[in-house]
Order: structure tokens, then C-alpha cells, then sequence
């Protein structure tokens, strides 16, 4: 199958079924990942006891060391000093956070945590280095992006690997380390406090460095999220994830089982939001109804109101603020003391969650938490307003707060977390958990600047009333978490999308699972995930085609750049018959050329390509890749035998290659021979004598009307300027038409390579279902037989392009161009062939010609061959493309053209 998968993935109905048995050793790899918690935690614990140091405080506000009392009582940081410097962590995080979902879609789950590390580490150097404000709120800002990195995708990366029945305790986890963090951070600071030199700040920012390594180092060792395969189209290499994970073998039913369910799901969110552009991507998050609960939008919102919520809490004020908060009540003596009780109280609490969240759930936690939380918040807040000064009453302030503290850390701590990396569909769940714990890091800034002003004496000086804020904040959260938060206990991350589609949050810890996504999707008789759903996992977003070497299949890309000859790479290089004559040298022999349609066995070739690690820039300035370090993979996979493969360059050098006469369509050219020893592996693939030929800088003529500029001069097409909206390829092409933005191109750099007729070959979604309906139920056509370079949607109808006289694309920064549609694409036997027999099909299913022939003649010039496609020629500038550019159908012509008349 394409892009690596496996054949057949097994699958069941199952409920019970679609998770292996949790092993000690998937406990244990999940679980290291919360170790990331540690320097989230340490990061925002040191800077607490930092600012009320008094090295820490002479340093940055030039104030001699107090002697008197008056003197103790203003010795500290300014608010807006104090405010600016915790702050600026969360703001670097609140972005970090939110790149942090597109890095995870990108380079993978793992990587993009790892990456965090590395940006971690430079923003903690320039903390270290730092004696001055400037050079260490840069370096806070910097360590931030790093922090949200991981915040975000460490979620989502234990969400999506751990066993459903312990993800809630290993995420949970998470928050554990993030308060072992806090607590690390106190003892390093009540350590360093004393010190009067540098070293009582530098220390405790340099030691986060440890953590960082120390994460990314194991994250090495670690495998890749198997949701991330599933969404890349990778199915084989997810198989062999859940096997690490689950500890079974790849043919464990229960990992088939489980990998069945992945996929399955996935196919049915892309069918409810199908994937469009990068920014359309982004707005799948925002689609459908507020009222609907298992919306995109509703999910979103759930999950970013759930981190404001958290940090409504206040918790942050204590472990930000409560070391110079206690300093200003003037009534305890060891303030740090204090502060690392607050923090070991965190600690202790924690882990009371990794058995209360499975076994009581995500929603009573949150509930109950919530009720706990506020009625110790408004005790300190009476407290403290009516009786500062009374000792035995500061005494029980500190007991309240203390348990306000095991409320947090036992419930809305961990709980927030946990829900974040559930309630997502695998389409947008790294997007939706980047925004959501952004919305923890903006609400965290935003807390972290109002808080000096309402508590320091130069401003608020609420003091103790404070609290009266946080429990009204709690009061909030109290309400919001019995009407909205649902149970997500014991299902699988698929389930909750079914959950969140059948019930609503108050009644969802009655709901249990009754049917899997894969039986939903279709399962084959032999009780295997339907082969279409694993096609189209692997096809999605893989709207453009390559083919390196004429007439072996396409190789899907999602980036490519455009020139005047067609892709830059494709059909190179073409295979050619040697018509045994008695010559020696196969040179001088006759060359027949091979296509699929007088020679079916070229299906049992795949190809893959292995770009040149160039730049973008250098990309653009090759027409033809001469000389390219870059590969293509050939594999012949003959029915009933062992695959081959053999792997030659995409631009070799032409200096000793033979120079040899060669003709395609009666268009002729000078190729190069690649030489005996790629030629003789065709030959004994094939079973007679082939011989490879590459193109390199030749180029063939352009023959008939094809080329841009001989419909016109026949008076067949008419410029239209009318639009309405221009929507997104794979996204869609505009239902109207807008004038061209860019001039034609007037080089005269024109000539094709191993193209048949033109560079380019476009075809829609639209015209390929039409063509899917003419076939038995429940099977599509593979688009792959058309040959196209070019796939786009949303066209006004099937086989709408059949009037198109060009097309605009738009990509990166509103840069365009020019592709002009000549000529209709006639078809032949090639559609009717068996990838996996290499022979032409007999069934029902594979009688495609005959099917279009009844209503697809409708072309004059030929009127005994269907038509499906419009052949076309770069008109405007060459330009990098990816999957998600814009497309606007820019010139229409009044009736079809015809080919070669």
C-alpha cells in the first residue's frame, strides 16, 4: 500500500477490545514524560523566593541593605519591576504554547518537546548570565516559548499514548512533577537566600538547565506518538509504536485492535470537518454550534475556559507572590519557611490524584474541588480583614491556605490537564490543546501583572481582601465545572468523541461505549478495517503528484514547486523497449516506449523520493534538477514474489552517460541512458531487455494546438472578471471567476519532459466521485489511475473543468501565478489496470473505460475517447505550491475545446 502501510489491519466490535492489557513497562514510558512537569514547575517556583532576596532586590533597584525598620518595609522590588519580570514567562509561553500544536502536526510529538528543551536551555543561559533587568526578562521570554513547547505537547503526547484506564493518573503525573518542581525550587532558594553575591540568584536559575537535559535525553529513547502516524498517513510505523507501547506483538489482535480504532476515528472527524488550508485548518477548531457538545467550537472553548478556570483559582498567587506577600503582613518571622510548607503541602496532595481521578473521575474532582476551594479562600479573606494583627488568627489563615492548597493540588491541578488532552478529536487535538494551555499562560500573565497592584502598598494594598477575589473567582469555577464538564473516565480518547455526540456533561458518567468507530467506518468480512479507510487516511492532504519515472505510480507530495517543463522532478526520466535487431548497442537499437497502456505490468512499480536538502531559494532557481544529490526509490512488487528495490538520483550527472535518440507522441528528443548495471535491474524485472532513459536539460516539442496560446488564437476562450469568493484548494477552487493577478510569462521557455502532452495535468474531486458513482457500492476509483499532478475540490459541478481556460494559485504572502488549461486529457485502457496484478482488469470494477464511454465523448477533435482532466502549461512565474493555496478558476471558456483541431 502507499506510503508504507500495512495491507490489513484487524479489527473488532467489540468495546471491550480496542486496548491491550496495561503493562508495567507502557506505565513506565508514559510516565517518564511527566517528568517534563519538573522544570515547568521549577521555572515558576525559583522566581517566588528570587524577588525577595536581598542581593536579588540591592541588584536591581540600587537600594542599600536595610537597617532599620522602615527601612525592611520598602526594601523591595517595585510592582511594576516585580510584575514585569514574572510575567514575561508567561507571555514567551502563551506563544510557544500555540506554535507548539503546528510544530507537533509538523516534525512529530516527541521532536517538538525535545526542540523545547533546546529553546529552554538558551532562555535559562542568558538568565544565568544576566545582572541586569534587561538580559533577564530576555531570557525569561525565551525560556517561556521552551515552557509552552512542553506544556502543551506533553499533554498531548501522554493523552495519546497512555492505556485509557491510566491516562488520568499519568497525567496527573504531569502536575506531580510540576509541584516537585515548585518544592525543588524553594529548597534552592531558602538554600541561596542568604547569599550576598550573585551566586543566590544564578544557582537557582541555573539548575533548571539540569531538567531540560534530562527530559530531552529520555524523550530520545522514547517512541512517537501512534496518533501522530495515524495523522501523517503512516499506518505501519503507528502499529510498531503500539506494539512498543502495549507491550504485545504488532500482530496482537489487541494492537490491531486499537490501531483500527485510531484510524477509523480519524476517517470520521475529517469527514465531519474535512481538512483544508493551513489557515482553514486553524478554523476547524472554531466550526459548529455553541449548543452542540461535541462541536469543534464547543470542544475549544471547553478546553480553553477550563485553564482560564484554573487559574482563576489564585493558586498562582501563592507560589508567584506569597513569599514578598507574607514579608508585607509584617506578622511572621521566616516567610521563606512558610513558603516551602505552602509548596510541600503541594507535593504531598498530588499524588492522592493518581487514585481519585480513575477512581471517582475527571467531573467529581473538578466539582467537589472547586466547593473545597472557595470556602477556604473566603475564610482567609474574613480572617485576615477582621483580625490581621491577632497572632492566633494568622495562624489559621496559614491552616486555611494550606488546605485550600491540598484542594488544588488533589483536583483542579491535575484535573484541568487531564481534560485538555481528552476532549479532542486527533484532526485538531494538537491545536486545540496548544489553545488551551495558552489559555492557562495568557490568563497566568495577565494574573501574574494585575496581582502586585492588588496586593503591594504602593497600589492595592488589598492584603488579605484579596482573597476575597480569588473566592468568588472560585464561585466560578464551582458553577462552570458541575453544568459543563463532562466524565471521561475509563474511555478510550476515541470513545470521548462518541461520548461528547451522544450525551451531555451531566450525564455522562452514565454513558458507556456501544459500538467501535471501525464497525461504524466498515470491516470486512474477514473482520479487517475496510482497505478504503486506510486509503484514505493515507490520502489526505495528498493532493499533488510526482512521478519521477513515466508510467510507475504517483508519489504523493504536499509541496512543490512549479516551472515552465511541470514539477520540478517529475517524469524525468522514462522506460523504453529495446526492439531486439541484431544491433550491438542498444543505442543504436529501436526504443519502444513504455506506458501503462500497452504494457500493464509498469503497475507493479512504486516509487518514492527522497528530496535534496536544498533551500527553498536554490529550489527555485533549478528548471531541471541536473546534478541534484536527491533520490528516487524504485520497488517492484510482482504478485506472489519477493519485492525488489533500487535506488538511483533524481539529477545524475550526464557527463558519461550515453547521449541517445528518443520520441514520445511523435514528439522527439536526445535522453541519456543510465547506464548497464539500472538498466539490467529493469530488464530483469521486466523479463526483457528495457532501458531507462533521463531527460536531463533536453526537452521535446510541443505538438498539435496544446501549447498556451493556440486556443486562444482560434477564438474559443473568453476572459471572465467576475468573483464572488475564493475558497482553498483542498479547501477548493473559487466557484467564480477573478482576473489574473500575473502577467504571462514571455521567456519563450517552453518544451516538455516526459510529460505526455503538457506539464501539468488537473483534475477535480468532484468529476473523480462521478466516476466513483458509476461503480459497485462501497468502492471508490483510485485517483491515482488518472495520472494527475493537480488535484482540487469544490468545483460547481462534475466535470465543471472541462470549460476551464486557466487557473490562478495563490500561495505564501499573496504570491500568484498562472497555470493556462489548453486541452482536454483523452483516456485510455491505462484506467482499467490491477495495481496489484499488473494486468488488465476483468471485473466490474475495473471496466472504467467502458464506463466513460458512454457519456464522457465530448470531445470533438476525438470523438471515440473519454474525457476526464484539462492538460496544462505555467503561463505566469515559478513559485513553491503546498496543499492548502488558494485556486480561483480565471478564465472560462464557452464550450469545450478540441483536441488537435
Amino acid at each position: 500500500m502507499p506510503g508504507g502501510a500495512v495491507a490489513e489491519v484487524a479489527a473488532t466490535r467489540d468495546v471491550e477490545r480496542i486496548e491491550a492489557p496495561v503493562t508495567w513497562k507502557a506505565y513506565g514510558m508514559c510516565a517518564f514524560a511527566a517528568f517534563g512537569g519538573i522544570f515547568f514547575g521549577y521555572d515558576s517556583g525559583y522566581i517566588n523566593g528570587v524577588q525577595a532576596m536581598p542581593y536579588f532586590i540591592h541588584q536591581q533597584t540600587g537600594k542599600d541593605y536595610p537597617t532599620t525598620k522602615e527601612e525592611k518595609d520598602s526594601f523591595a522590588l517595585s510592582s511594576s519591576r516585580s510584575s514585569l519580570i514574572t510575567s514575561i514567562l508567561s507571555c514567551g509561553t502563551f506563544f510557544g504554547a500555540l506554535i507548539a500544536g503546528d510544530l507537533a502536526d509538523f516534525i512529530g510529538r516527541r521532536l517538538t518537546i525535545i526542540l523545547g528543551c533546546g529553546v529552554f536551555i538558551i532562555g535559562v543561559i542568558l538568565q544565568t548570565a544576566s545582572a541586569g533587568l534587561g538580559l533577564l526578562v530576555a531570557g525569561r521570554l525565551i525560556a517561556g516559548f521552551g515552557v509552552g513547547f512542553v506544556s502543551a505537547i506533553l499533554i498531548l503526547y501522554m493523552s495519546e499514548c497512555s492505556p485509557k484506564k491510566v491516562r488520568g493518573a499519568i497525567v496527573s503525573g504531569y502536575q506531580f512533577n510540576i509541584t516537585i518542581g515548585l518544592l525543588l525550587a524553594s529548597c534552592v532558594d531558602y538554600g541561596t537566600q542568604d547569599r550576598m553575591d550573585s551566586g543566590s540568584y544564578r544557582i537557582p536559575i541555573a539548575i533548571q538547565m539540569l531538567w531540560a537535559i534530562i527530559l530531552a535525553i529520555g524523550l530520545f529513547l522514547l517512541p512517537e506518538s501512534p496518533r501522530y502516524f495515524v495523522k501523517r498517513g503512516k499506518i505501519e510505523a503507528a502499529g510498531q509504536v503500539l506494539s512498543r507501547l502495549r507491550g504485545q506483538p504488532i500482530e496482537s489482535d489487541f494492537v490491531q485492535h486499537e490501531l483500527a480504532e485510531i484510524v477509523a476515528n480519524h476517517e470520521y472527524e475529517l469527514q465531519v470537518v474535512p481538512q483544508g488550508s493551513y489557515f482553514s485548518s486553524w478554523a476547524n477548531c472554531f466550526k459548529g454550534s455553541l449548543f452542540n457538545g461535541s462541536s469543534n467550537l464547543r470542544r475549544t472553548i471547553l478546553g480553553t475556559s477550563l485553564q482560564m478556570m484554573q487559574q482563576w483559582t489564585g493558586i498562582n498567587f501563592i507560589f508567584y507572590f506569597s513569599t514578598p506577600f507574607l514579608q508585607r503582613l509584617g506578622t511572621i518571622n521566616n516567610v521563606f519557611l512558610i513558603s516551602l510548607i505552602f509548596t510541600l503541602v503541594n507535593v504531598c496532595s498530588t499524588p492522592i490524584s493518581f487514585y481519585t481521578v480513575e477512581k471517582f473521575g475527571r467531573r467529581p474532582l473538578l466539582v467537589w474541588g472547586a466547593l473545597g476551594m472557595l470556602i477556604c479562600e473566603f475564610l482567609v479573606a474574613i480572617m485576615g480583614t477582621a483580625a490581621l494583627s491577632n497572632d492566633s488568627v494568622v495562624r489559621a489563615m496559614i491552616a486555611f491556605i494550606c488546605i485550600y492548597i491540598f484542594f488544588f493540588a488533589s483536583t483542579w491541578g491535575p484535573g484541568a490537564w487531564v481534560v485538555i488532552g481528552e476532549i479532542f478529536p486527533l484532526p485538531i487535538r494538537s491545536r486545540g490543546v496548544g489553545l488551551s494551555t495558552s489559555s492557562n499562560w495568557l490568563w497566568n500573565c495577565i494574573i501574574t501583572v494585575i496581582t502586585p497592584y492588588m496586593v503591594s502598598e504602593d497600589r492595592g494594598n488589598l492584603g488579605p481582601r484579596v482573597f476575597f477575589i480569588w473566592g468568588s473567582l472560585c464561585s466560578a469555577c464551582f458553577v462552570y465545572a458541575y453544568f459543563l464538564i463532562p466524565e471521561t473516565k475509563g474511555l478510550s480518547l476515541e470513545q470521548v468523541d462518541k461520548m461528547l455526540e451522544e450525551t451531555n456533561a451531566r450525564n455522562s458518567s452514565k454513558w458507556v461505549p456501544h459500538t467501535t468507530f471501525a464497525a461504524e467506518m466498515g470491516l470486512t468480512e474477514k473482520g479487517t478495517l475496510a482497505p478504503e479507510i486506510l486509503d484514505d487516511v493515507e490520502r489526505k492532504g495528498s493532493v499533488l503528484y510526482i512521478y519521477p519515472i513515466k508510467s510507475l505510480r504517483a508519489v504523493p507530495i504536499s509541496t512543490a514547486h512549479l516551472t515552465a517543463h511541470g514539477f520540478l522532478y517529475d517524469r524525468r526520466f522514462m522506460l523504453f523497449k529495446i526492439q531486439e535487431d541484431g544491433s550491438k548497442s542498444p543505442l543504436s537499437s529501436k526504443l519502444e516506449k513504455m506506458t501503462v497502456t500497452y504494457f500493464s505490468e509498469l503497475a507493479l512499480f512504486s516509487q518514492a523520493i527522497h528530496l535534496p536538502q536544498a533551500s527553498a531559494t536554490d529550489n527555485q532557481n533549478k528548471s531541471d534538477g541536473d546534478g541534484d544529490t536527491g533520490t528516487v526509490t524504485v520497488t517492484f512488487s510482482p504478485p506472489n514474489s519477493d519485492r525488489r528495490q533500487i535506488t538511483l538520483s533524481l539529477g545524475p550527472s550526464t557527463e558519461e552517460l550515453e547521449e541517445l535518440d528518443v520520441a514520445l507522441h511523435g514528439s522527439p528528443t536526445k535522453a541519456f541512458s543510465m547506464g548497464t548495471t539500472i538498466n539490467d535491474w529493469f530488464s530483469d524485472c521486466f523479463g526483457y531487455k528495457v532501458l531507462l532513459a533521463y531527460i536531463g536539460s533536453h526537452r521535446r516539442p510541443i505538438l498539435g494546438n496544446l501549447a498556451p496560446g493556440q486556443v486562444e488564437k482560434e477564438g474559443k476562450s473568453t476572459p471572465q472578471a467576475t468573483m464572488t469568493q475564493s475558497k482553498s484548494w483542498l479547501g477548493s477552487v473559487a466557484d467564480y471567476l477573478t482576473p489574473p493577478t500575473t502577467a504571462p510569462n514571455t521567456t519563450g521557455d517552453d518544451g516538455l519532459t516526459f510529460t505526455d502532452c503538457a506539464p501539468y495535468l488537473v483534475i477535480t474531486e468532484e468529476s473523480l466521485q462521478e466516476v466513483s458513482s458509476m461503480l459497485p457500492a462501497g468502492v471508490d476509483m483510485d485517483v491515482t489511475k488518472f495520472r494527475a499532478n493537480i488535484v482540487l475540490t469544490g468545483s460547481l459541478a462534475a466535470y465543471d473543468e472541462d470549460f476551464w481556460g486557466a487557473v490562478t494559485v495563490r500561495g505564501e504572502g499573496d504570491v500568484s501565478t498562472v497555470i493556462t488549461l489548453t486541452q482536454n486529457c483523452l483516456r485510455c485502457r491505462s484506467l482499467d489496470v490491477n495495481y496489484k496484478t499488473g494486468k488488465f482488469g476483468v471485473g466490474d470494477t475495473e471496466q472504467v473505460l467502458k464506463k466513460l464511454m458512454k457519456d464522457r465523448r465530448v470531445d470533438q477533435g476525438k470523438k471515440y475517447s473519454p474525457v476526464f482532466g484539462r492538460y496544462g502549461f505555467l503561463v505566469g512565474k515559478a513559485m513553491t505550491i503546498n496543499i492548502g493555496d488558494t485556486v480561483a478558476v480565471t478564465k472560462r471558456n464557452k464550450e469545450r475545446t478540441s483536441f488537435c483541431k
